[in-house]
């Protein structure tokens, strides 16, 4: 399917090509301007930027690596058969440009057909036909202007709670993107502080420059794992991230945990709440809880000194951008791990 689009159109700029009716090579190319182009754009992305260069193979490597592991995250969220077939598809897509990449590669350091053909365990005619020079070159131009393509990110939501300190507090109803956006805010403002770029995120967690993008965007949602890994390069605590990461993957933590855990854990998800909306100030808080919540309450609670009554936990995460019913569980576990403790030291005296 893709190389017939690709027959169709121009490998440089997409355009459609008048299908040829006559003897001869297809046109790969609006002009010879657009091929001389092309080609100039691969050998850019062969050309090494800084940091260790990575083969076109590796790259697209880089990408399967990617998709797979979305794939599993979709089929652990238990997604339809439908947005799994479209994952898997897009997969194996990347399989046939990372072999043909491959071959190429091979062919251009002088590997011959029937080596080629031992490799891939077909003849030497099909693998000639099928990796022929020409068709890997328009394959991979054809995937290059396909991710070229894609539609931008939309805007950020990482400065939509600091560009609007009076805004109103986000509705009760509001759904699993918004929680994704507080997560990508968390991290794109660590990322912000930490001076590290996008490129060397990408380096040091050997993703693609364009997936941390979508991560930090909002775009795409990150696993546990990966925050992790994420933090430890931004040198922030995970667990601050935690609450953000389970409710944009919509799970609900375990209920059974010590006092001193529960205090720590709603303390942690705070704090991660508190960078999300860009880090306000206790006056800021205040005035945006319409006053609430004192700011000297908003600095213990942050602290981790104090874990006021619900009305005020709740206005105090409604005015950090945060939804309510997420940390209702961690406050309510609280008072339920204080009220078992207070049951365990009771002892009875046994009868004689």
């Amino acid at each position: 399917m893709a190389e017939e689009r690709a027959d169709r159109a121009c490998g440089f700029c997409g355009t459609p090509l008048p299908r040829s009716s006559g003897p001869g090579r297809r046109r790969t190319y609006c002009d010879e301007g657009h091929r001389r182009q092309a080609q100039k754009r691969r050998d850019r992305e062969r050309t090494a930027t800084g940091a260790e260069q990575r083969s076109q193979g590796q790259e697209i490597a880089l990408e399967v690596h990617r998709l797979a592991g979305a794939l599993l995250e979709a089929s652990y969220a238990g997604e339809d058969l439908a947005e799994l077939v479209r994952r898997a598809r897009a997969v194996h897509q990347e399989l046939d440009c990372f072999l043909a990449a491959e071959v190429g590669a091979n062919r251009a350091r002088g590997a011959k057909w029937d080596d080629v053909a031992r490799a891939v365990n077909v003849t030497a005619e099909t693998a000639r036909a099928k990796w022929s020079a020409d068709r890997v070159r328009r394959l991979l131009d054809h995937r290059a202007l396909t991710q070229r393509a894609v539609p931008l990110p939309s805007p950020r939501a990482v400065s939509s709670l600091q560009q609007n300190e009076n805004r109103e507090p986000a509705p009760e109803g509001e759904g699993p993107a918004t929680a994704r956006q507080r997560l990508a805010a968390a991290l794109s403002r660590l990322q912000r502080e930490s001076g590290l770029s996008i490129r060397t995120l990408a380096d040091r967690t050997m993703l693609s420059r364009s997936f941390i993008s979508r991560i930090l965007s909002g775009e795409r949602l990150p696993s546990w794992d990966l925050v992790c890994h994420l933090c430890s390069i931004l040198g922030q605590e995970p667990r601050e991230l935690r609450l953000l990461c389970e409710a944009a993957h919509g799970i609900t933590r375990p209920p059974r945990q010590s006092v001193t855990e529960h205090i720590a854990a709603l303390g942690a998800a705070l704090r991660g709440l508190h960078l999300a909306a860009g880090r306000p100030t206790p006056q800021q808080v205040h005035r945006r809880s319409h006053g609430r919540v004192a700011p000297e309450l908003v600095a213990q609670v942050l602290r981790g000194d104090a874990v006021p009554e619900w009305e005020q936990l709740g206005a105090l995460v409604t005015a950090l951008g945060g939804q309510a019913a997420d940390f209702k569980p961690l406050w309510e576990g609280i008072h339920y791990s204080v009220l078992m403790t207070d049951a365990a030291d009771l002892t009875i005296e046994p009868t004689t």
